[in-house]
């Protein structure tokens, strides 16, 4: 990965949070949030990799500790209420059979009600870019027309936002569903499941050769721990 690379995903979060807590007016707090992210597979995802010959490593940043996948919270935001908001990563996953790969990096989780996805990046590939604006979006960050408060800040934003859809193809990896939420003194340990997408699995079943696995199927369940940057 790139140094431009490494840069791009806190600042993407942090300028988002800066334009969103500006505008946040009378509504809940937004605040800036950092840590962990870990990933424990079910073991639906476990056994049908296995039986495909499908192997899957930690690459980057990312680590495999005891039984699950840990990525560390590059930058994000979020609501001090509902804590919905958007969670940047590093690190990635590469699942590989026998001479054939491919990797995904770079997670971006939105948690937002009735929306909630995690994108991330194939990388030598385009394209895809409208799943991260349409993610904004919902946050009320509009990537086109700078606002008059912050000009500076929404450039920075809309730099950032085209290097991450530069660094490679952005694709829907999962629908994050039963979203869980626990409040703590200074952040919170936010919960959910992660169900395939279509894409996501057309990617897999490529790789296994076969209709292996369809969207929906659980791959595992997602805890983020994380804590409000004073």
């Amino acid at each position: 990965m790139t140094t431009k690379l490494r840069k791009m995903i806190p600042v993407l979060a942090a300028v988002a949070a800066f334009m969103l807590v500006a505008a946040s007016g009378a509504q809940a707090k937004l605040v800036e949030l950092n840590a962990t992210s870990t990933v424990t597979p079910s073991p639906q995802a476990t056994k049908f990799l296995a039986d495909n010959g499908v192997s899957v490593a930690a690459t980057g940043a990312a680590t495999f500790e005891e039984g699950a996948f840990v990525f560390p919270i590059a930058g994000g935001f979020g609501n001090t209420r509902t804590f919905s908001g958007l969670l940047a990563h590093n690190g990635g996953l590469k699942f590989t059979r026998e001479d054939r790969s491919f990797v995904v990096r770079q997670f971006v989780a939105v948690r937002v009600r009735g929306a909630s996805v995690l994108l991330a990046q194939l990388p030598g590939l385009r394209g895809g870019c409208g799943h991260l604006k349409s993610a904004l979006t919902r946050f009320g960050v509009t990537l086109k027309g700078a606002p008059r408060k912050h000009p500076k800040a929404h450039r920075a934003l809309v730099r950032a936002a085209r290097n991450y859809c530069a660094g490679g193809r952005v694709i829907v990896l999962a629908r994050l569903t039963n979203l869980g939420k626990d409040v703590t003194y200074n952040g919170a340990l936010l919960t959910a499941d992660l169900r395939l997408s279509a894409g996501a699995a057309k990617l897999i079943n490529r790789l296994a050769g076969k209709k292996a696995v369809k969207a929906g199927a659980l791959l595992g369940s997602a805890e983020s721990r994380a804590i409000v940057v004073n």
